[in-house]
């Protein structure tokens, strides 16, 4: 007897199954739109390794980074350029959220949408003014899966751990 399915792989995959499956639960997730926060005192070299990682470790992953949230203080300060010259380095396709597009005079082309779980070597960049506000865009696209912050701001991460609903919650750590 099969008490519960939990299917892994592909959203296609659970979604097959969930609608096939009539008589069994089926306990799945269909998308993982996942985001990485990096805060206006992140440190530089963590936030490049969790970025890197969240992204390029296996990017068909549903717990992969689709999004990156950065606070607006970091395209002044060198942090946005460092941080997409290593995803560029890394293969990474780039996107640009619409509050990012409207900053730059040129750069990445926008991102068809800021629900997009892209399953490869792309990701979005957004930019945001506040934690609060990369708070309150992972509720509006995320898919409450999984979200990280780096930040060497205690109480920033603190707020963002208990303010964001999502199955996983980290701290200055990849989301893989």
């Amino acid at each position: 007897q099969i008490d519960l399915i939990i299917p892994r792989g592909s959203g296609e995959l659970v979604k097959t199954i969930k609608d096939q499956s009539k008589l069994i639960p089926v306990l799945g997730h269909a998308e993982g739109v996942c985001h990485v926060y990096i805060d206006r005192l992140a440190n530089i070299d963590t936030a490049v390794k969790i970025v890197i990682d969240s992204k390029t470790d296996y990017p068909a992953a549903c717990n992969a980074l689709e999004t990156l949230l950065i606070h607006e203080d970091l395209l002044s300060n060198g942090m946005f350029e460092v941080i997409c010259a290593k995803l560029k380095a890394a293969g990474v396709a780039i996107y640009s959220g619409p509050n990012l597009n409207a900053k730059l005079t040129f750069g990445p082309p926008p991102a068809a949408k800021l629900r997009h779980e892209y399953g490869d070597l792309a990701c979005t960049i957004e930019v945001v003014r506040s934690m609060y506000d990369a708070i309150d865009h992972i509720h509006k696209y995320g898919s409450s899966h999984t979200d990280s912050i780096v930040s060497e701001d205690r109480e920033a991460v603190e707020a963002f751990l208990n303010g964001v609903d999502s199955a996983c919650v980290f701290a200055n750590c990849s989301t893989r």
